[in-house]
């Protein structure tokens, strides 16, 4: 029985290990904070900026492992569903930007007129999807 408990923890430090290494490729390679800050012109604060992605990682880890629940009216659901979507949004679009995906996609399927429309297109396909399920499937 002790086994299998070691064995489980293991397993589990194991695969913590790997998300987070990966998580901080993923934020090193694509640099994220380099770019943020030289856009923001921000270079004084980037203490700010580790102690602010350090901070949000572990609330992340304790929203996600704690068992708690807001119970929260419907009508407050949607200005935070409205936000969590802006910055999926965003962080799929600097992921985009970075990997230059957009302006390749719009070159092969020659719609660089339309592009404009294309990105408002997904942008309300977004909004809409997150509507129906802060207000619908909650």
């Amino acid at each position: 029985m002790i086994i299998r408990y070691l064995a489980l923890i293991l397993i589990a430090f194991g695969g913590g290990v790997t998300v987070g290494t990966a998580t901080a490729a993923f934020i090193s390679i694509l640099q994220i904070v380099p770019r943020l800050i030289q856009i923001t012109n921000t270079r004084d604060r980037i203490n700010l900026y580790q102690s602010t992605i350090i901070i949000s990682f572990i609330l992340a880890i304790l929203v996600y492992f704690g068992n708690f629940s807001l119970y929260l009216p419907k009508i407050i659901n949607i200005p935070i569903g409205f936000i969590i979507g802006i910055f999926v949004g965003l962080l799929s679009s600097a992921l985009a930007e970075v990997l230059n995906v957009i302006p390749i996609l719009s070159k092969k399927l020659k719609v660089k007129d339309s592009l404009k429309y294309i990105v408002w297109a997904l942008t309300g396909g977004k909004v809409a999807g997150a509507l129906v399920y802060w207000l619908l499937l909650d």
